[in-house]
C-alpha cells in the first residue's frame, strides 16, 4: 500500500454536539420519549410520504402505551422508530386517526408501524424490536402481535412468522394503507397461547 488512508466517517450525535470519528455503532432501540415526536414524524414522511400521518396522531401512541414505543438511534441519531400498542384483532385502527384511549378488552398487541431509515437497515432491527414487542405482549397477557404489512412487505414479515388474517372483514380499512396492503398476525413467541 501506499501509506495513504481515506478519513475516517463522521457522524453527528442528536442535539447538536460535536462530530464523533470512527465507524457508526450498531442501532439500538431505546424507549421513545415525547420529545422525539418531531423526529418520528420527519422519519415517517420521508418514509411513508403516501400514508401520512399527523404528528398528535403519533404522539397520541406513544402517550398511551410508552412501553410499546421505541426509537432507534446509531450514533445518537435517531435512525428509525416503533409503535405498538393493545389492541382488538376484529378492529383496524385508522390511518391517521385518533385512538381515544385503548381498548379494555384488548386481545393484541398491533404493530402501527417499525420505520427503519435506509442507513440502518440490514442490522437486525426489526428482529430485535420484535424481541421487545414479544416481552410487552407477555407483559400485557397479549397472544398475538398484528399489524398492518404495507408497501409489500408481507415476505419480510412472513420471515418474522406472521401470516396473513384470511377474510373480507378488513377490505375498506386495507385500503387507507395503500393497494398493497395485507393484514397479518403472529403468535408472541415464548407467548400465552391465543385462542
Amino acid at each position: 500500500m501506499n501509506g495513504f488512508r481515506l478519513p475516517r466517517p463522521i457522524f453527528a450525535p442528536s442535539g447538536g454536539g460535536a462530530a464523533s470519528l470512527g465507524p457508526p455503532s450498531a442501532p439500538v432501540w431505546l424507549p421513545l420519549a415525547l420529545s422525539d415526536i418531531a423526529g418520528v414524524a420527519a422519519i415517517a414522511a420521508q418514509l411513508h410520504p403516501s400514508l401520512p400521518e399527523r404528528a398528535a396522531v403519533l404522539a397520541e401512541k406513544a402517550a398511551l402505551f410508552p412501553e410499546g414505543c421505541r426509537k432507534l438511534l446509531a450514533d445518537g441519531v435517531m435512525c428509525g422508530y416503533a409503535l405498538a400498542h393493545p389492541w382488538r384483532t376484529a378492529v383496524l385502527p385508522a390511518l391517521d386517526a385518533f385512538l381515544d384511549g385503548l381498548p379494555a378488552a384488548a386481545d393484541c398487541l398491533f404493530i402501527h408501524d417499525v420505520a427503519v431509515l435506509p442507513q440502518a437497515r440490514g442490522q437486525g432491527a426489526a428482529a430485535s424490536f420484535l424481541l421487545h414487542a414479544d416481552a410487552v405482549a407477555m407483559q400485557h397477557n397479549l397472544p398475538v402481535h398484528a399489524l398492518i404489512a404495507a408497501y409489500g412487505t408481507v415476505r419480510l414479515w412472513r420471515r418474522f412468522g406472521f401470516a396473513p388474517l384470511e377474510g373480507e372483514q378488513h377490505v375498506v380499512e386495507l385500503a387507507a394503507y395503500g393497494p398493497q396492503a395485507v393484514y397479518m398476525s403472529r403468535a408472541v413467541a415464548n407467548g400465552p397461547a391465543a385462542g
